[in-house]
């Protein structure tokens, strides 16, 4: 119909293998939308892909992850559901495709590639360089068999064929900066009836920020440079709000030309849905959405929209400012007013310490509050199953015990509150949440030659600490020493490691009972306090990347 079909990476909040759907476009860049297998676990890639001549099919290449373009044949009909797992066909039936949710995901032992239909029930494919002609009921046929020295691929009938209908672009080079229009008609379709009428104040839109260099290096995941805890690969940036009217409907504009998602929020900023996945507008083009999460195979409802009628509205940008989000910068100063006079020291309340020091790889709060006080999407190797929990309020905020207790004020045992944020502190901290826990706000790199571009940790450090143990502490704790996860760069001595075994009289928390470290002039306190010192040193000179004064080593490239 003179669209482009094609296949596409992202990693809006997902897991890193089962990235690789089919999208449609226009040949102008409008009309971006997902056309089969956003949320499929098997297989992990539909990849060159071609519309079936006369039938509403598409035939492909089902494949791995990584690797080369090979596997088996599958035929698509999207009729069936654009997430459907059973609109796949295997037309190559001895082939496992594997299920990428089971380990499978960089691994479909399959010869085939190149299909390219020739009519409504045949098809042309290369398989180790012989050329196969083959059709819908199973029947297989060599055409063109491997030479001696060489192999065929890429088939394609050199005849005469329809020409595709030409679709008339929408924008023009004039209009390069041009924002996009969008109209959401009802954003309760497909959040109903989880979500109820009246819920949803605003959307939020979101530019999933581009990465112009790496590391060689990873960390969490496949992050490099790392950006969070092994939740989102990308640095987030807030373009803005825009309101939701009564009945569900929105109008609004949108940058061109870089990838946006958009949030369903409530009235304390919460997101109570999110895509998990881009769309591009391009310059000046107006596009509809029907609801949020609605089946795509459904026609829309027929009411007017409000917004229809009223001007089209410009987003409003959060308070922090248009910038990308930064934790140290737009979350901790919320945590330095409100919670460190309690959660901090040696002995935090309830053992949560939310202050800023840094830590190997982020500071002590993100790293306390990553670890059971929120709820965040995780995107590393083996959790690609979550790709299927997409209800409302299954992620964020709305699931996430940090905002219960930002929003009712951390009630005391009687009901009144401890602390009193204002809306826009709340909002920082159920938006940092929302977009799926981001550290960093930048991929540059102070120390690109650092494990995800990030991580210090002082030299020596393991080695000490398990001499300390099998010394001293290996009678209690068989085990090993015990650990929160993480470990202090700055304001070192409040190292669990030091705090815990020190006795109480020299400022420590004596955690065994007795003190293990009857000083701080104990020598293994302080040869393990002297192992910071190098490491303090190096900070004063060229500071991380969310530490005042960073600066980028932009002078060393070798890590594009």
């Amino acid at each position: 119909d003179g669209r482009i079909l094609f296949s596409r990476w992202e990693y809006v909040d997902r897991p890193a293998i089962p990235i690789q759907s089919l999208w449609t476009m226009n040949p102008d860049g409008t009309g971006m939308a997902v056309f089969y297998g956003n949320r499929v676990l098997s297989p992990a890639s539909f990849l060159e892909a071609r519309a079936v001549p006369n039938r509403p099919y598409v035939i492909c290449t089902m494949t791995a992850h990584n690797g080369p373009i090979r596997g088996a044949i599958g035929l698509i009909d999207r009729a069936r559901g654009v997430n459907a797992q059973e609109a796949i066909r295997n037309l190559t039936p001895w082939i496992d495709i594997g299920r990428v949710d089971q380990g499978d995901g960089n691994f479909v032992k399959g010869p085939f590639e190149n299909p390219y239909p020739i009519n409504e029930n045949r098809f042309l494919v290369s398989a180790k360089g012989n050329i196969y002609v083959g059709d819908f009921e199973g029947r297989w046929a060599v055409v063109l068999p491997r030479g001696k020295s060489l192999g065929y691929y890429c088939p394609q009938p050199l005849r005469p064929r329809p020409r595709p209908p030409a679709i008339l672009p929408q924008s023009s080079p004039e209009s390069a900066d041009r924002p996009a229009t969008v109209y959401l008609s009802d954003v309760y379709w497909g959040l109903e009836p989880q979500v109820g009428r009246g819920e949803v104040t605003h959307i939020a839109v979101i530019e999933e920020v581009a990465k112009p260099l790496r590391t060689e290096v990873m960390g969490f995941g496949f992050q490099r440079p790392v950006i969070s805890c092994g939740a989102t690969y990308a640095v987030k940036r807030v373009l803005g709000y825009v309101p939701v009217a009564p009945d569900g409907s929105a109008a609004f504009q949108v940058p061109p030309n870089i990838p946006v998602y958009f949030e369903a929020l409530d009235a304390h900023g919460q997101a109570l849905q999110r895509m998990r996945s881009f769309v591009s507008f391009a310059p000046g083009e107006v596009r509809g959405c029907i609801g949020c999460h609605e089946p795509r195979n459904f026609a829309p409802k027929t009411h007017h929209p409000s917004t229809v009628t009223r001007p089209i509205q410009p987003l409003s940008p959060p308070e922090w400012g248009d910038v990308p989000f930064d934790y140290s910068k737009i979350v901790q100063p919320v945590l330095d007013r409100h919670c460190v006079r309690c959660h901090s020291g040696v002995t935090p309340a309830g053992g949560v310490d939310l202050s800023g020091a840094k830590t190997e790889w982020f500071n002590v709060s993100y790293d306390v509050l990553t670890r059971g006080y929120v709820s965040w999407i995780d995107t590393r190797n083996g959790r690609e199953a979550n790709i299927l929990q997409i209800a409302p309020r299954t992620w964020g905020s709305p699931a996430s015990k940090l905002a219960a207790l930002i929003i009712t004020g951390h009630p005391d045992a009687t009901g009144r509150p401890r602390v009193r944020l204002d809306d826009p502190e709340k909002r920082r901290i159920l938006t940092w949440i929302d977009l799926n826990v981001p550290y960093y706000g930048t991929y540059e790199m102070a120390y690109p030659q650092a494990e995800g571009g990030r991580r210090l940790r002082p030299e020596g450090l393991d080695e000490l600490l398990r001499d300390v143990w099998q010394r001293r502490c290996s009678s209690c704790h068989a085990g090993g020493l015990p650990s929160c996860g993480f470990v202090r760069i700055t304001e070192p001595e409040l190292n669990d490691f030091l705090v815990a075994p020190l006795a109480k009289g020299a400022g420590g928390r004596e955690s065994c009972g007795q003190p293990i470290f009857a000083s701080k002039e104990d020598p293994d306190y302080q040869m393990l306090l002297r192992l910071f010192e190098p490491l303090k040193k190096m900070l004063q000179e060229r500071p991380r990347m969310d530490m005042p004064g960073a600066k980028p080593a932009t002078a060393d490239r070798s890590c594009l």
